[in-house]
């Protein structure tokens, strides 16, 4: 053990003299070259390798701007990428906008299209020893400076850190160096999150030459997306492998003077929020702005009209046709008026692109107007903005050319989810909140604010094209719908501006007019059709005979007018400056001219009858019943004046759905009356505002209803020439890109019961049943009310009206007493009601017990009318009311439960033919 031990001290003082014999030459040596032990370049730098031995000039590409620097230096070498992170954007906050640049023909992956534009990025590079974090700022809570609030938001919310990257090496000027690939070779964008079953392949993936400028960069990647599935796209030659252009443009946020202004719920502008904790005691620690361009001081401050510093520049790219520049330009100078009233000249500009002008659209620099061919039928005006302030940096209008192809083969066929789609979704809590779990978490608020406009455009120019073939011969008819596509075109873009300049919709505009008045000599030329043309108005088209305007708007609104003053009117005293000023424009949202309801007041579920997409006209029941005029005198001779000699006839199957789903939505729309409630916006001490609810005039419920009564419960609106059925051809190409029909001929009561069946819907929800029964407590006892025992009642009469009317006779299969589509109604009514009376939903229970005797009268009716001997029923009439006669009697058979289940039910399920279940 003793020699053990000595060994040991022997050894160990050995290698305390050699350690020290080398430390003392190190120091000689840094004596001697003149450099401190402690110098941090070299300490550090003898880590990483030399420079021009990671990236060898001979190797590497350098990307700089014009003047040899700019945001950031960029290096390529093998299809890596490799960034100098200066101290000049270190801990600094840049702002990352991320594009498609080049798409796969589905939505939402189409060129142009802004990736996560509600919900712009702050991201910083920080270093943490040897490494280098991006860093995603948390800016949507904040706190006073130097408070107990302040450090109690940094503990309570953090930063999120997406990749930390090792410094690969320094640069000549002592910068690290850190390889940019892991960022964006990467599913950054979360992508995958709309392509289920895919990810992000990064050997797949290759980057662009990036664009380097003094305060921006621009990255481009093509992205390969790969999956194993068997998924396939028409679009995609192999599914395996989708290649998606992605485009990162990333920028320091400008330092200017530039204030934000506060958000007010009156007026529609996108918003950022951020929650304040400094907002003690508040009832709402949000702090709200608007999202606004930045247009600098006036050149003189008192002036009362002033050129802005910085205006709103569009450029249009060269891809736009010739032929639509103008009424394009033309659409988005019209913003003008507005800004001209709020003090502002000459304020949105356009330059056209030429052959010789290089820059990219993706460029942050610049605001664009895309013409883009992605088969997808759709516009959009997407912007984005500082998450910090609101302040507008970069807008790009995209417009796909397909909108402008109106004949579309999805008109040919119907079905229940596009039925569905075309009058606002689902009609109840349950169906809606399903409809959200099938979208990303990522786009909730994009997908209930995606703009749909010019999709519904396309449908509305079939429609005007239509009936412009019906009311004129093809020449003049062809010269009518060229000028009504450019003022569909004039319109879609100045919507498209007004979302870039930070509006949102308004569907509730269109009823400042009379239909009277939009057609009126003096409101034709001189007036916008509706209030605003942030809303989706249909083609203005009149029955033959009547005074006939403009087919859309060409030019703005009353309430852009009044939103611009909000957003862009120079005001004085800061952000609380302003309040007061703000409060007073925003005060007159009561004025008729001012109404504003947007997409969240537009849903299926949503209670006010007046805001509609795709309607025209104070009084959407006036609008349906002049569109029941119109569309009835156009079926007539419909084949012969769409299809010319040498076509196939799929053009008049496409015309015929085109109006009938026209004369659906209309209808639809007139339906909401029922269980409506009026809304509005203004708050209190608004001059001449109404209550947040008003309860729908019973009156004009019943006036709903007996437009339904005729005009959808009825068999006469359906009434087709024969021969008409016979000339609908589907389309009949079998390869990609197609979709063949089901059924190659019509199925007539297929899609007559489809449309019917979607009013009834609404009727039967129990949101709208819920609504009217909620009604009854809030119209006071001593006034009319519309109530569900009405409806049901009225509803029961009319599409079982034959039981009560039929006249003395004789009937056959061929003129039988209750007409195929009237059978098909009734039974479709029958279950609904059936349904409702044996609590199969979660309708309220007086309701429930309404239908139970509404089944049980409608039974003695129909046993009376089977009594009759002046009466002799065709097989048909006489089976489907023995039918009806004995389901009717199941129900009231059936065994009831005296309590309601966990689902709201007083009744267990039944299903015609089976016992019922026992409680």
């Amino acid at each position: 053990m003793s020699r053990i031990r000595l060994l040991t001290t022997y050894f160990t003082c050995l290698v305390v003299i050699l350690l020290a014999t080398c430390q003392s030459v190190a120091w000689a040596d840094d004596e001697d070259s003149g450099e401190s032990a402690s110098s941090p370049s070299s300490d550090s730098d003898s880590k990483y390798p030399p420079f021009d031995k990671l990236l060898p000039e001979k190797d590497r590409k350098e990307f700089r701007d014009e003047d040899g620097g700019g945001l950031m230096k960029l290096y390529m070498k093998d299809d890596r990428l490799f960034a100098e992170i200066s101290h000049g954007i270190m801990n600094q906050d840049l702002l990352m906008l991320i594009s498609i640049s080049q798409g796969i023909g589905q939505s939402p992956l189409v060129a142009g299209m802004s990736w996560g534009f509600e919900d712009d990025g702050l991201y910083q590079f920080r270093q943490v020893g040897d490494r280098i974090q991006l860093i995603r700022r948390n800016v949507r809570f904040k706190a006073n400076a130097n408070t107990p609030e302040a450090e109690a938001v940094d503990l309570a919310y953090t930063d999120s850190v997406l990749f930390s990257l090792p410094i690969a090496t320094k640069s000549p000027s002592g910068s690290p160096i850190v390889e940019l690939t892991p960022i964006f070779k990467s599913d950054l964008p979360q992508i995958s999150q709309v392509l289920r079953g895919y990810s992000f392949s990064s050997p797949k993936s290759s980057f662009k030459d990036p664009k380097v400028y003094p305060t921006n960069v621009e990255i481009s990647v093509a992205a390969t997306y790969q999956s194993s599935s068997s998924s396939t796209f028409d679009t995609v030659p192999d599914a395996r492998g989708l290649s998606i252009g992605i485009h990162y443009s990333i920028s320091k946020l400008p330092k200017t003077s530039y204030q934000p202004r506060l958000a007010d719920d009156r007026v529609g502008y996108f918003v950022t929020a951020i929650k304040d904790f400094s907002k003690n005691g508040a009832d709402d620690r949000f702090v709200r702005y608007i999202n606004r361009w930045d247009l600098g001081k006036k050149e003189v401050p008192d002036a009362e009209m002033s050129p802005p510093e910085k205006p709103i520049i569009f450029y249009l790219e060269k891809t736009v046709p010739h032929k639509y520049r103008k009424p394009i330009t033309d659409g988005i100078k019209e913003w003008n008026r507005a800004f001209e009233k709020a003090g502002w000249i000459d304020a949105v500009r356009v330059i056209q692109q030429t052959e010789a002008d290089k820059w990219s659209p993706e460029d942050v620099r610049y605001n664009t107007f895309r013409w883009i061919t992605a088969g997808a039928g759709f516009a959009m005006g997407p912007s984005r903005v500082n998450p910090l302030t609101g302040q507008i940096l970069d807008a790009d209008i995209i417009f796909d050319a397909d909108f402008i192809e109106y004949w579309k083969d999805e008109y040919e066929t119907f079905t229940p989810e596009s039925v569905a789609a075309l009058t606002g979704g689902p009609l109840d809590i349950t169906g809606y909140q399903e409809s959200l779990r099938g979208v990303p978490h990522l786009g909730h608020r994009a997908h209930m604010c995606r703009c749909e406009f010019n999709h519904g455009m396309s449908r509305e120019l079939a429609f005007g094209a239509t009936s412009l073939l019906g009311h004129f011969d093809a020449p003049q008819a062809g010269k009518l719908t060229e000028q009504m596509i450019m003022q569909g075109l004039k319109e879609v873009t100045m919507h498209e501006v007004g979302h870039t300049l930070g509006l949102r919709h308004n569907f509730k505009s269109s009823t400042i007019y009379t239909l009277d008045q939009l057609n009126s000599k003096e409101g034709a030329e001189a007036k916008a059709l509706t209030g605003s043309v942030m809303d989706y108005a249909p083609a203005n088209i009149r029955p033959e005979g009547q005074p006939q305007g403009n087919f859309f708007s060409t030019t703005i609104g009353p309430y852009d007018m009044w939103a611009i003053e909000y957003g862009y009117e120079e005001l004085s005293g800061g952000t609380d400056g302003e309040a007061g000023e703000l409060a007073k424009i925003a005060a007159k949202s009561a004025e008729p001219e001012h109404v504003y309801a947007t997409d969240e007041d537009t849903r299926g579920i949503d209670p006010d009858p007046l805001s509609n997409r795709f309607d025209l006209g104070d009084d959407p029941i006036k609008y349906a019943e002049a569109r029941s005029e119109l569309i009835g005198g156009l079926y007539d001779g419909i084949v012969d004046r769409v299809v010319e000699d040498g076509e196939g006839y799929q053009k008049a199957r496409r015309a015929f759905g085109v109006l009938l789903g026209n004369y659906g939505t209309a209808m639809f729309t007139g339906a909401r009356y029922i269980g409506g409630l009026y809304t509005t916006r203004s708050h209190k001490g608004d001059p001449d505002a109404e209550p947040p609810f008003v309860v729908v005039e019973a009156d004009k419920q019943r006036e709903a209803m007996k437009m339904l009564e005729e005009h959808v419960f009825s068999d006469q609106p359906f009434e087709f020439p024969p021969e008409l059925y016979n000339h609908l051809a589907a389309s009949r190409w079998m390869h990609w890109g197609t979709t063949p029909a089901l059924r190659i001929d019509y199925p007539v009561h297929e899609v007559i019961a489809m449309w019917q069946g979607r009013v009834l819907d609404l009727m039967f929800s129990p949101l709208t049943l819920e609504r009217l029964h909620d009604s009854e407590l809030k119209v006071p006892a001593d006034q009319d009310a519309f109530t569900t025992a009405e409806l049901l009642e009225r509803l029961t009469k009319a599409v079982f009206a034959e039981v009560d009317s039929l006249q003395p006779g004789e009937f056959t299969n061929r003129q039988p007493a209750i007409s195929s589509l009237r059978r098909n109604l009734q039974r479709d009514y029958l279950g609904r009601l059936a349904d409702l009376a044996m609590g199969n939903d979660l309708s309220p229970q007086d309701c429930q017990t309404i239908a139970y005797v509404q089944l049980k009268r409608l039974g003695e009716r129909i046993d009376a009318l089977q009594a009759r001997e002046d009466v002799t029923l065709d097989p048909y009439s006489d089976a489907h009311l023995e039918e009806t006669s004995a389901r009717i009697q199941k129900v009231l058979d059936a065994e009831l439960s005296l309590g309601r289940s966990a689902a709201g039910s007083g009744f267990p399920m039944i299903i015609f033919g089976e016992e019922p279940e026992k409680p």
